[in-house]
C-alpha cells in the first residue's frame, strides 16, 4: 500500500513548478561559478600556490574541475537547506491550504501511511537535489576546467588527493550530505504538519537554522555543551569524506546526532498529524 502512495506523493511534488526553482538554481549558479573559476583561473592557482610556496614544488593546473566541485560545496550548501524548504514545505500545509485533506483522509487508508509516503517522497526530493548538485557541478567542472588532484587544506594539515581516490571521497562526501539534508527535510515536514500555509514551514526552518548555527559558532564556554548537541555543529559531516585518514568515529557521532533528531522531527510530525483536525 505505501509504494502506490509514495509514487503518488512523487508526482504531486514533481509535478508543482516551485519544486524546480532549485533544481533551476543550481543549474544557473554551477556554470556561472565554473565560468568564473576558469576566467581567474591563473589567480586562483597564484592564491593556492602561495600557501605552498618555500615547502613544495608543485607542476599542472591545481584550479581544476575537481577542485572548484569541493569549492562549490563549501559555498552552495550554506543555502541548499532553504531550497529544501521549497518541496517538503508544501507537502502537508499544501493539502491544508487547499482542503484536499476533507477528502483524502476520508479514504480506507491509515494517518500514518499517508504521512509516511509524503515523508518518503520529500527525502527523495531533497536527495535527488544534492545528488543534482554534485552531478551539475562534477561533470561541468571537470569538463570546463580538465580533471586533476584535488588540493584540500584540513585544519594546518595539506591533503592531495589523486583524481582516482577523490571520486571515491565525493561519492562519500554527497552521502553524508544528503543524510544532512534529510534532518532538514524532517524539521520541515513538522513546520509543515502545524501550519495550513506553505510559507510557514519555510520561514520556521530558516529560523530555526539561523538561530542554530549562531548558537554553534558562539564562543562562550557556559554554551560548550550545547554547541555539541546542536544538529547544525554537525552540518559539516560531509568534510571529513576529505580527511586523510577518513575519521569515522566522528562521522558516526555525527551521523548518529542528525539522525536522533531527524528521528525526534518524524516521530512530532506523526503525533500532530494524526491529531490534525481537517475540519476546520
Amino acid at each position: 500500500m505505501i509504494w502506490p502512495l509514495y509514487l503518488n506523493e512523487c508526482v504531486k511534488i514533481f509535478s508543482k513548478l516551485r519544486t524546480y526553482i532549485g533544481f533551476g538554481a543550481i543549474a544557473l549558479i554551477i556554470p556561472l561559478a565554473i565560468w568564473g573559476f576558469s576566467v581567474g583561473g591563473s589567480g586562483i592557482q597564484r592564491n593556492l600556490l602561495g600557501q605552498l610556496e618555500g615547502e613544495f614544488l608543485t607542476t599542472g593546473n591545481l584550479a581544476n574541475g575537481m577542485w572548484a566541485s569541493y569549492t562549490l560545496m563549501f559555498a552552495l550548501f550554506i543555502h541548499v537547506p532553504f531550497l529544501i524548504t521549497l518541496g517538503a514545505g508544501d507537502a502537508v500545509a499544501g493539502e491544508g491550504t487547499a482542503g484536499t485533506f476533507r477528502i483524502y483522509l476520508t479514504r480506507p487508508i491509515s494517518r500514518s501511511r499517508i504521512l509516511f509516503s509524503k515523508l518518503l517522497a520529500s527525502g527523495t526530493y531533497s536527495v535527488a537535489l544534492v545528488f543534482w548538485l554534485g552531478l551539475l557541478s562534477l561533470g561541468i567542472g571537470n569538463i570546463w576546467l580538465g580533471a586533476g588532484d584535488v588540493f584540500v587544506l584540513t585544519g594546518d594539515e595539506i591533503l592531495i588527493l589523486p583524481f582516482e581516490v577523490a571520486l571515491g571521497r565525493f561519492a562519500i562526501a554527497y552521502l553524508l550530505a544528503a543524510f544532512m539534508m534529510l534532518t532538514v527535510t524532517t524539521l520541515t515536514f513538522l513546520f509543515s504538519v502545524l501550519v495550513t500555509n506553505a510559507v510557514g514551514p519555510i520561514v520556521g526552518t530558516m529560523a530555526v537554522l539561523i538561530v542554530s548555527t549562531v548558537l554553534s559558532v558562539l564562543n562562550i564556554d557556559n554554551l560548550a555543551w550545547l554547541q555539541d548537541n546542536l544538529f547544525t555543529t554537525h552540518f559539516d559531516v560531509w568534510q571529513y569524506a576529505f580527511y586523510d585518514p577518513i575519521p569515522w568515529d566522528s562521522i558516526r557521532s555525527s551521523l548518529l546526532n542528525l539522525g536522533t533528531y531527524g528521528a525526534i522531527f518524524a516521530v512530532l510530525s506523526f503525533y500532530f498529524f494524526n491529531r490534525k483536525d481537517i475540519l476546520t
